[in-house]
Order: structure tokens, then C-alpha cells, then sequence
């Protein structure tokens, strides 16, 4: 596996965003894409957690419990694709395939060739299209709906927002940052409060249920833990719950914003911005750490706010769909 791993650090270096790679050593940048690929190299024609997955989403399909696991899949050429069956949500309704690494490049004509080679090696499993993660999410896919070969079923699924901490603290004050304070909060009573804020807008826009689930008391817990879990205040009133945990990912190393979410009234202050820069206050200063997060596009709202206080775009996940898939439907962002 150790060759594996290597060459999937590799591949993984041109799907990097350049934004992410100015930011460090490529020694450094090599050594977290190296952490964030050993799990998936690990499970790669590996028939243990191939039967264990099985077993887990427990649905009729294929018994080999290595159609299950990551697979190396040779392409035309001399180049391979790691890949991978998921589900959406966990929704058997919804499988997909993650190309975690390849060979070739974040391109039309390079994922037309992976495209054609999981759609032979995966049919049994009827995916709708695959999941790639790309430097520049959203300029792939246009290219891709313009391609013949692809099509419109081509989408965005996530955008990856990121700022460096030591540029964030840098970065001016929203004007709402004066008004904004965090108060160290309990689990249990947060996570009440989360659920209730995700229920009032779920009524309203029942579209969220699929971008956008709270976060729950034992994931609340560990961000306690961790001493990153809030109320936000806003002129000492309650105004919502913010709360972060250190996930290195996407080539990156820092911190990732676990939960942000604010009560009705509160909302349309442009709260978010100072929120979020009180929160980089109580994160660490380790010399290339980061804060981090996932927006789904629809959620112009929070997209606008990360990028209001230097977050930058630098990548995302893509959903790429030929002739041979179907597509990921509209209504399945999460």
C-alpha cells in the first residue's frame, strides 16, 4: 500500500487548489495530503472493511466484499483512478462514486476516460454519477455542462472556504464584531437550541433539510471537549451557537466550522461575520493552521459571509454525470 499511498499524494498534488499550496512547504503540503490519503489507501482492495461496509449499509448489491472496498481501476493509457462506491446521506437511493485520486488531470478529457471506466467497474451498483474534489470546483463544472460528453446534470455539491488564521486575525472587523460576544456553552442545552433554530427554518425553507443538518450532542461534545463550542450573544442577548473543531482536510491543517447557526431574530444583522471572526480569536497559532469550511451553493448567505472576512474559495466537490449516469437529483446536495 505504501507505493499506492505515494502515488495518490501525487495525483493529489495537481488537484490542489494554488491558494492552498502558497500557503506551505511542500514538504508540509505533501505530509498532509499523505495524512489525509493513508485511510483511504488503507481501505483500497481491502475485503475487511469492504465486508464490513457491506454489512453496514445493508442493502442487496454485490456479496464480494471487494466491490465494497476502494478500488484501483486502470485507465486506458497507463493511468488509474481511486475509487469508491458511497451513498448520499446515506441514502440507498442516492449511490454514488468518489474518485478519492487519479492519475489524470482535473480536466473534460481526464474525467471523461474515469467516467467510462466506473461506469463499467461499478454498474452493479447503478451510480448516479461520480463526486470529484477540485481546485476550482465551480470553473470545472462549467466546463464540463459545456462539453458534449458531460451535460447539465454536472453540478456543484460544495464549495471549500478556507483563511489562513494568522490573515484572518489580520482582516478588518465586520461592524458587527463589537456587537457579537461568545460564551463558553454545555452540550446538551446547545444542542436544544441548534435543533430548535434548524426546525423554525426547515419550516420556512424545506429545501435546507437537504444541504444543511444540526449538529447533535455527542458531536456538540466533542467541541466542548476541544474547548470550541459557544452561544453567540449579541448585545448580551442569546443569539445562536457557534462552535469549531481541529479536522485537518483538503490539503490543509486548522480548524473546521462545525456549527453556525443563529435564531430568527437575530438574523439579517449581518451577525455571521463577527461571529465568526470571535471565533478565530479562540483558535490556535500554529504557524499554516487554518479555518475551514463546506457551503452548499444555495447558501449564498453564508458563502457571502465567508468570504467577507478572507475565507477565499479554494476548491470543492463536483458532481460529474456522462450519458452513462443519470445524476445526482437537484434535491440531494447533503
Amino acid at each position: 500500500m505504501q507505493n499506492l499511498l505515494d502515488d495518490m499524494v501525487d495525483a493529489r498534488l495537481g488537484w490542489t487548489s494554488p491558494v492552498v499550496g502558497s500557503w506551505y512547504s511542500e514538504t508540509d503540503l505533501r505530509q498532509q495530503l499523505r495524512d489525509a490519503m493513508a485511510a483511504e489507501a488503507d481501505r483500497t482492495h481491502n475485503g475487511d472493511f469492504g465486508s464490513e461496509y457491506r454489512d453496514g449499509v445493508g442493502m442487496d448489491g454485490p456479496t464480494d466484499p471487494l466491490e465494497w472496498a476502494n478500488r484501483r481501476l486502470d485507465l486506458p493509457g497507463g493511468g488509474w483512478a481511486v475509487t469508491g462506491i458511497r451513498f448520499r446521506a446515506r441514502d440507498l437511493k442516492r449511490p454514488f462514486v468518489d474518485v478519492v485520486a487519479t492519475s489524470l488531470p482535473p480536466t473534460p478529457d481526464g474525467l471523461s476516460v474515469v467516467a467510462a471506466a466506473v461506469a463499467s467497474a461499478y454498474r452493479d451498483f447503478g451510480p448516479l454519477c461520480l463526486r470529484v474534489d477540485a481546485p476550482d470546483v465551480a470553473r470545472l463544472v462549467q466546463q464540463l455542462r459545456s462539453d458534449p460528453r458531460f451535460g447539465p446534470h454536472c453540478a456543484v455539491d460544495m464549495y471549500v472556504v478556507a483563511g489562513l488564521l494568522t490573515q484572518l486575525r489580520a482582516y478588518p472587523r465586520a461592524s458587527s464584531y463589537a456587537t457579537v460576544h461568545l460564551r463558553a456553552g454545555e452540550p446538551q442545552f446547545l444542542a436544544g437550541r441548534v435543533s430548535a433554530i434548524y426546525q423554525e427554518l426547515a419550516e420556512r425553507e424545506p429545501q435546507l433539510r437537504m444541504w444543511a443538518a444540526p449538529e447533535d450532542a455527542e458531536s456538540l461534545t466533542e467541541c466542548a471537549d476541544a474547548g470550541l463550542l459557544f452561544e453567540v450573544h449579541a448585545d448580551d442577548v442569546p443569539a445562536g451557537v457557534v462552535a469549531a473543531l481541529r479536522i485537518d482536510a483538503h490539503a490543509m491543517r486548522g480548524f473546521s466550522v462545525q456549527e453556525l447557526c443563529l435564531d430568527a431574530s437575530h438574523r439579517g444583522r449581518r451577525l455571521a461575520s463577527g461571529t465568526v471572526q470571535r471565533l478565530v480569536d479562540q483558535l490556535g497559532t500554529d504557524d499554516g493552521d487554518v479555518l475551514w469550511g463546506t457551503i452548499h451553493p444555495s447558501n449564498s448567505a453564508s458563502l457571502r459571509n465567508a468570504l467577507s472576512i478572507g475565507r477565499e474559495l479554494v476548491g470543492g466537490y463536483a458532481w460529474v454525470a456522462t450519458e452513462d449516469f443519470p445524476g445526482m437529483p437537484a434535491d440531494a446536495a447533503r
